[in-house]
């Protein structure tokens, strides 16, 4: 039996075939132009994933009128004919690669604020906020329903003219128009479009048909809808069952299944700790109430996952989302060599990037929304000798690039193993897979030829010695202990308690409420609150009266609930004061109060980028570069990335 068999199956819906079962989500890179034209940015990131092998790509949020941008100016447009020779340029380089591609046609509703649609105030099912946006939509009338549904048909028309293979219509997540009318969370109407299943789905339904009618019988609509809302109150499984089945009817060619709702982010967009394929049951019985395709998204970011799921009958197809913009040869290396994938750590720093209207990037691969200047890069026309000073994911980075591109480099660690911090950061629960990053960062290291000495430190005297021609300083940070905290009984930094360089006690007080700190609180505390002799108290201290502000993506939703369950105590808005043995003193909205039995505090107060061997380096004479200030994977990964790019 061939490996991945299923996986690598081709699938006919409606006109089109496809080659394998490997489709890809729609996800927003915000690289087309601020009038929704293609760029060439936008067209070597498709080119990209095509020429990796995946059988199929959704272009997302393909907007059907002007003035319904979706957080940012940057949306592909179909809302005008001229988009439709624009657009077959996309089309065009896909289709040279041997992929297929579809339009996501999308009204974003209540997520198209007023800030970038010159004052518009936003139009839904019913004037019902929404709490990622905070403001208030306004109601369709019946005759504007009316002129939506001609508008997704006028542009599914030029999508085919566009040279696309199909249309998707999103209806979901109850952040676009039609999933807003899906949602009794949101749908309030009691006209002909809310109230029963029938109602609600009435929109979606119209406009399935008048696509249909529009682009003939063969051409390939699919539907994205969720499963359910996953909210109290919200649409049931039972109902999502109905509707795919009320879309079957409409003229629809397949399903596209995802799950949850805009409030509940960690169920569309799920955060590491997630598990793998978690809509696999929702997907195998939707399937059954439909004689279509259907296709499921939802954390399938290893090869193996999506076969078990079309193995097991849950699918017809599987979704495969950020591990493509991870990597973008995700098939084809499936296919000759699964462990060369580059992983997906389900950071969602993609998405939070995006979501702020900044530029798209990803924490494991630098080059994500930059295949052009990726390839712009050539080998190096004088090969050189380097020193990597740091194992971290900045040196591992630019060594891995350095020596890819010809160079002859040393990658020197003081430490006994790689890693730095980024070693850390898989220890705290829900981040584990922040291990298979280090170890893929590691193996690319040494199958481009660095050499790797650990328990090394760098010298200039050994710099000089060796004759390096350049010496990357990628020491990474380290853990502040604030002399105000120095009176504690037992003070240890966050990196120390996560490692096992210290021991810490049954009453523990994390100071600082950041990240670093909730995620240190949440590995320490005990996963069960049951008060056993052995429990251990954990109290976290923040200055702001926000945990975990810098954390943008809805991980953070995740890790707070979890340290509220676990019976973390958690204190917000508080200064420490002073720490004199095993007494805490703070103030709390102007009152001071007293923490006492502390037997541990941890700092986790913030880091410090003090890097002597630099000055040192330098002052000798060495060539030197540094990449500091790197708080995270990502930033350090990046600066690594443009240093090689744009120097070596």
């Amino acid at each position: 039996m061939k490996q991945f068999e299923h996986l690598y199956a081709p699938i006919t819906v409606g006109s089109m075939t496809v080659r394998n079962r490997i489709f890809m989500a729609p996800m927003s890179t915000h690289l087309a132009d601020t009038q929704g034209r293609v760029t060439e940015e936008l067209l070597a990131y498709y080119a990209a994933r095509a020429s990796g092998g995946v059988g199929y790509i959704t272009i997302p949020s393909v907007l059907i009128e002007k003035l319904s941008r979706y957080g940012t100016y940057r949306n592909v447009g179909l809302f005008e004919e001229w988009h439709v020779g624009n657009l077959k340029r996309l089309t065009d380089t896909v289709h040279a690669h041997g992929a297929c591609i579809g339009a996501q046609l999308l009204h974003p509703a209540i997520a198209a604020p007023s800030s970038y649609n010159e004052g518009r105030q936003p139009v839904a099912a019913s004037p019902v906020e929404a709490r990622a946006y905070g403001e208030l939509p306004r109601p369709l009338t019946i005759p504007e329903i009316r002129t939506y549904v001609r508008l997704f048909a006028e542009a599914a028309g030029r999508a085919r003219a566009a040279g696309f293979d199909a249309v998707e219509i999103h209806s979901c997540h109850r952040h676009g128009l039609l999933g807003s009318f899906l949602s009794p969370l949101h749908n309030k109407r009691i006209d002909a479009y809310g109230g029963s299943v029938e109602n609600r789905a009435r929109m979606a339904v119209e406009v399935i048909r008048a696509v249909r009618e529009l682009v003939g019988a063969e051409f390939p609509i699919i539907v994205r809808m969720s499963a359910c809302d996953e909210e109290p109150g919200g649409q049931s499984l039972t109902e999502g069952m109905y509707i795919a089945r009320l879309f079957e009817r409409a003229g629809a060619s397949m399903i596209h299944l995802s799950d949850g709702s805009l409030d509940i982010p960690w169920k569309t967009t799920a955060p590491s700790g997630t598990p793998q394929g978690f809509n696999m049951d929702y997907a195998a019985k939707i399937r059954r109430a439909v004689h279509i395709p259907l296709g499921v998204v939802g954390r399938i970011n290893e090869p193996w996952v999506g076969e078990l799921l079309l193995e097991q009958d849950a699918c017809d197809a599987v979704y495969v989302g950020r591990a493509l913009i991870c990597d973008p040869d995700f098939p084809n290396k499936a296919r000759r060599d699964p462990a060369s994938i580059r992983p997906c750590i389900g950071c969602l720093r993609c998405l939070a990037a995006v979501n702020a209207d900044e530029p798209f990037g990803c924490t494991v691969n630098p080059e994500a929304g930059r295949e052009l200047l990726v390839n712009a890069l050539r080998p190096a026309g004088e090969r050189a000798r380097i020193l990597v000073a740091g194992g971290g994911p900045g040196g591992l980075t630019a060594a891995a690039y350095a020596a890819e591109r010809g160079h002859d480099v040393t990658l020197m660690e003081q430490e006994a193993r790689l890693g730095g911090q980024m070693y850390l950061a898989a220890f705290p629960p829900c981040k584990q897979e922040i291990a298979k990053a280090s170890g893929y960062m590691i193996r690319r290291a040494e199958e481009a030829g660095v050499k790797i000495l650990l328990n090394t430190k760098v010298t200039s005297e050994l710099a000089k010695k060796e004759k390096y021609d350049l010496v990357i300083v990628a020491a990474g940070s380290r853990n502040l202990l604030p002399r105000f905290l120095s009176g504690a009984s037992q003070l240890v930094t966050a990196r120390d308690a996560l490692e096992g360089k210290a021991s810490v006690g049954r009453n523990v007080v994390i100071v600082g409420g950041g990240p670093v700190g909730c995620e240190t609180a949440d590995y320490l505390i005990h996963p069960h609150l049951d008060l056993g002799a052995r429990s251990r108290q954990v109290t976290l201290i923040e200055m702001d009266t926000v945990l975990a502000r810098e954390e943008r993506t809805s991980a953070r939703s995740l890790l707070i609930a979890r340290l509220l369950e676990k019976g973390c105590r958690i204190l917000t808005g508080a200064k420490v004061l002073s720490v004199e043995g095993d007494k805490i003193i703070y103030e709390q909205n102007g009152v001071q109060q007293m923490l006492t039995g502390v037997d541990t505090v941890v700092s986790a107060a913030g880091f410090t980028y003090e890097n002597p061997l630099a000055k040192e380096l330098a002052a000798a004479g060495l060539s030197v570069h540094v990449i500091t200030e790197t708080p995270d994977i990502q930033t350090a990964a990046a600066k690594a990335f443009e240093f090689v790019r744009q120097n070596l």
